[in-house]
């Protein structure tokens, strides 16, 4: 494969997985978002209001989530045909059990809470809701469960270039997954609460306010402070789990461009990776004890002074996109503060406006629909550093992309990513469109008859 070849390849699978992991983090935190919602319509009619309109939001981004990930189905055949060779028996029992759950599980409950909330009793649909955020969450866990081993691989045997589960409770529960999990949800979570405090912002524009707009304005900003503090705690934990099993993310990071004691990691600069420098350096603080791999049972304890970190200029050919990896983590720390100062002004001016959006300026509704593009930019700087931090591995220090790939013609590749571009631009359009239809219309009334919410 050629270096051409190999980063349209890249290209096209990373720019799947992206809309893939925006579409399938909105839906998981709609969905317990939901399910909350309709526990609490049980006693609250505001709460039934906002589960009637945010009901038809979460179905339109089921439905183009679910077309974003066909593509990378495919994907997984054409663009890396070895992949099942080397890793079979973890791919594939992974991604059936996502299949199952999506297409069997979640989606038996799916009709019933979409059609069926005037033919089921208030407690049963409410349990019918669960289920769909229960399947929505187990769905999440197989994929974040597979991309989580092929960032750390626990659980497996590599025999012969081909790798055997021998522990199927580590491999599900160990390494990193839980971490992973937990910042797709809480990441879902941020966008959905941003979403609302934007959607809330522009529906109370052209038409007042009720009960529902008050719920969802005051629980938004509660949800999206709360989604912030634990991301960040998240992000940390997993960072103390990857950089010491990944030097090159580590020497990319900081950067580190020469072996030695770990250096200061750089707030900002502009790097000249040919010439393996950094310009304009602003340092940071020294880099934590609990990011350095743990102490041995001979030889002293690993410290900062003492502890050789590999630099970048050993790692030539198994280092990640060095600028991409190290401006993407300014960047995810950027967006982060500037998005809690900002969650912070939101939860203070619903406080003193007592949670009733009307009373909002034209300006103050501009800044709220503007944490919805912050918290997207938060995702995807975030998601980019984990991923991308991880090149050119497949699997992390044993089966890189180039292994598994397949002799592409670039000319082909161009084409493929010139249509999926097209094909994604539809898709974001389309959810463009209809939102702003549901936005406009709002929960249009059926007969009651027609069982539909």
């Amino acid at each position: 494969m050629t270096q051409t070849a190999w980063v349209l390849s890249l290209t096209q699978f990373y720019l799947g997985l992206g809309f893939m992991l925006f579409f399938l983090a909105l839906e998981l935190g709609l969905a317990w978002v939901l399910f909350v919602l309709r526990v609490q319509a049980r006693r609250k009619n505001a709460a039934l209001l906002a589960y009637r309109f945010w009901v038809r939001i979460y179905a339109l981004a089921l439905i183009v989530g679910f077309a974003t990930s066909l593509p990378l189905l495919l994907q997984l055949g054409t663009l890396w045909p070895l992949l099942m060779d080397r890793m079979g028996e973890v791919v594939g029992p992974l991604v059936a059990l996502a299949v199952l759950t999506a297409f069997v599980f979640k989606s038996c409950f799916l009709g019933a809470m979409l059609y069926g909330q005037r033919t089921l009793s208030g407690a049963a649909h409410t349990t019918v809701v669960g289920m769909v955020a229960v399947g929505a969450s187990l769905t999440a866990w197989w994929l974040m469960v597979l991309l989580a081993w092929m960032q750390r691989p626990v659980g497996t045997l590599s025999t012969e270039n081909h790798y055997q589960i021998t522990d199927w409770a580590v491999l599900l529960f160990g390494g990193v997954a839980p971490e992973m999990f937990g910042l797709l949800l809480t990441g879902g979570l941020m966008l959905v609460a941003a979403l609302m405090l934007a959607v809330t912002a522009q529906r109370t524009r052209a038409r007042p306010s009720d009960e529902g707009d008050r719920t969802v304005f005051a629980g938004a900003t509660w949800l999206l402070l709360l989604m912030i503090v634990l991301q960040l705690a998240l992000a940390t934990q997993l960072g103390r789990q990857l950089l010491p099993v990944q030097p090159a993310r580590l020497a990319a990071t900081l950067p580190q461009w020469q072996s030695g004691p770990p250096v200061r990691p750089a707030l900002f600069a502009w790097l000249d990776v040919p010439a393996g420098d950094s310009h304009w350096s602003l340092k940071g603080p020294a880099l934590p004890q609990s990011f350095l791999p743990p102490a041995t049972e001979s030889g002293p304890p690993a410290t900062v002074s003492n502890y050789v970190l590999t630099g970048l200029n050993e790692l030539i050919g198994v280092r990640p996109p060095v600028w991409i990896t190290f401006a993407s983590s300014r960047l995810a720390l950027v967006f982060t503060s500037v998005l809690f100062l900002l969650a912070l002004w939101a939860f203070w001016l619903a406080r003193r406006l007592e949670f009733e959006p009307d009373s909002l300026s034209a300006a103050r509704r501009n800044m709220l629909r503007t944490s919805l593009w912050l918290a997207l930019a938060v995702q995807v700087a975030g998601w980019t550093h984990l991923l991308i931090g991880s090149l050119p591995y497949a699997v992390e220090g044993a089966v890189t992309f180039r292994q598994i790939g397949a002799a592409q013609d670039a000319g082909t590749l161009w084409a493929i990513l010139l249509v999926q571009l097209v094909v994604y631009a539809a898709l974001a359009l389309g959810f463009r469109q209809l939102l702003g239809h549901t936005l406009r219309y709002g929960v249009v009334p059926v007969a009651r008859h027609r069982g539909r919410a």
